[in-house]
């Protein structure tokens, strides 16, 4: 029995323990690779979240400057209807001034 023993031990030193060495090695190379992966993808997440918060930041300024644009052509386009509104009125009351005058009747 002892034999036997002995022949099952060497059998398992001779072919089976060579083999789980090179199965570990094997799986600390593919856990290397795993990290050296995952870092890699890591740092490539990290800087196009840069540049996606860069370039949000140019859009918004774009989107904030065509704003300003728009109140700054609105404020005008306002400004501009104020004064045509001031000169329908002066030409109303020079028009009402005349008519007055023409007629010799005076606005009370």
């Amino acid at each position: 029995m002892s034999d036997v023993v002995q022949s099952v031990r060497q059998l398992l030193q001779d072919f089976v323990a060579p083999e789980l060495r090179e199965i570990k090695g094997d799986v600390k190379r593919l856990d290397a690779k795993i990290d050296s992966e995952t870092s890699r993808l890591e740092d490539k997440i990290a800087s196009e979240s840069r540049q996606l918060g860069a370039d949000f930041k140019r859009l918004e300024s774009k989107v904030d400057s065509g704003f300003a644009h728009l109140e700054s052509l609105l404020e005008n386009a306002s400004l501009r209807a104020e004064l045509e509104a001031t000169r329908d009125i002066a030409n109303l009351r020079e028009r009402v001034t005349r008519l007055e005058t023409e007629r010799g009747t005076q606005r009370q």
